[in-house]
């Protein structure tokens, strides 16, 4: 039953097959074979209403082959007390259609119903009121507050002062400070003393 290429043999000289013995190595997972799909199912319910898997993604996702009646039988996939099928189940998530000429499965959240919005009613208007002509209100432009007003002042102010405190320097460079005019004087530049 297995292919030649994933037999290997054991310590004791058994036969296994390569699927078989990474069971027997890595460690076990808790919950059942196809517990990662549930999870996967759940991260996928805050995006989607539905997905679409093909069966290798299926297989890639829960790390194993499917089984033969997987791949051949529909009833596989609507058994509802079978583990695969509480898998998806227990996250509230059904099988909606199953496409086993395309190898392919479409879940579908359960339990989603469409809101319905409901219509605002308009208010019953006469005939007369409808064909009148209803003038608007001429809008009414609101006057800043006082406080704004003086706020807005007192930023004025500051402003004027900060510009009129400010040094006004003839040409375009700044006068060198006094500290500076004492430790390099014109004349003379400093040296390089040898030590």
């Amino acid at each position: 039953m297995y292919c030649r290429d994933c037999i290997t043999y054991t310590r004791d000289g058994n036969i296994i097959c390569l699927n078989c013995a990474r069971r027997l190595v890595s460690p076990k997972m808790r919950g059942s074979k196809y517990s990662p799909l549930s999870r996967y199912l759940t991260r996928k319910a805050r995006y989607a209403d539905h997905v679409t898997l093909p069966f290798a993604k299926i297989e890639e996702i829960i790390d194993d082959s499917l089984p033969f009646s997987a791949m051949h039988y529909r009833h596989w996939w609507s058994t509802p007390s079978s583990p695969q099928a509480q898998a998806w189940l227990g996250v509230k998530w059904k099988v909606h259609v199953v496409n086993l000429e395309h190898k392919t499965v479409t879940f579908r959240r359960e339990g989603l119903v469409k809101k319905k919005t409901r219509r605002k009613r308009r208010k019953a208007t006469s005939a007369f009121m409808d064909k009148t002509f209803r003038p608007t209100k001429p809008r009414r432009l609101r006057e800043p507050s006082k406080t704004k007003i003086a706020r807005a002042q007192a930023r004025l102010a500051n402003v004027e002062r900060r510009r009129s405190s400010m040094r006004q320097y003839r040409g375009k460079f700044k006068p060198k400070s006094a500290y500076e005019k004492r430790l390099y004087k014109p004349d003379a530049k400093p040296s390089k003393t040898e030590d």
